[in-house]
């Protein structure tokens, strides 16, 4: 089962969101389709603001190569001004002062990034604060599982980018960092959304056709 917001939950998520630094995290994580694990490992040297993209070296990503994503202009520009106010960022010639600093850190303790832990916790909070939590079952150990989890932004990339957005599979591949095309053909596969808009299609077409429905008579047997 792919795990993934809708576009509608997603905008809905990101409006549940009232802390700046948050939602950027979040928009970024989803903007890149990246795992969270390497979101975090993201420094200010991996950042390039002419080409709007972030650099993940081999030893950062999961696959054990590196890859280059890319973000829309508008997010390259909220991390500018995000390290131009805490003076990582020359304001005069976008200059970075201190190119090792982790993108997101712990107040002025630019070496120290924040865990995975702490990102999934704070995802916790706002899809929960959001009305989209949903509990769909117990682990072996009686544990809740969660429908939505932060690498549900990574599956909702996918999906809204191949299947409502139609850019090309080799390419979401690329900015995603599968191995193999199969495994970003999974997505391909319809969801439970694209179902239900086809069978509600349907259904209208056969009325139409048809004509109302007409009321029915009940007749009891005696």
């Amino acid at each position: 089962m792919i795990r993934y917001l809708t576009i509608e939950e997603l905008k809905v998520f990101f409006d549940s969101i009232d802390n700046y630094h948050h939602k950027l995290m979040f928009e970024i994580i989803y903007e890149l389709g990246c795992r969270v694990g390497e979101f975090v490992r993201v420094q200010v040297k991996h950042v390039n603001f002419s080409r709007s993209a972030i650099f993940f070296p081999a030893q950062n990503t999961k696959t054990k190569y590196a890859r280059t994503s890319y973000l829309p202009r508008g997010l390259t520009n909220e991390i500018k001004s995000m390290l131009q106010q805490r003076g990582l960022m020359t304001k005069r010639d976008d200059r970075t002062k201190n190119a090792e600093a982790y993108l997101f850190h712990h107040g002025k303790r630019w070496n120290k990034p924040y865990s995975e832990n702490r990102i999934r916790q704070i995802f916790q909070r706002y899809v929960s604060r959001a009305g989209l939590q949903q509990v769909y079952g117990k682990d072996i150990c009686g544990r809740s599982l969660r429908m939505f989890t932060v690498h549900s932004l990574r599956h909702s990339h996918v999906m809204h980018y191949v299947v409502d957005r139609g850019v090309a599979l080799p390419i979401v591949q690329k900015q995603v960092g599968h191995r193999s095309l199969k495994t970003t053909s999974v997505y391909l596969s319809p969801s439970t959304e694209k179902i239900g808009m086809a069978y509600r299609l349907a259904r209208q077409q056969a009325d139409a056709e048809m004509g109302a429905p007409q009321s029915r008579t009940t007749h009891v047997v005696q």
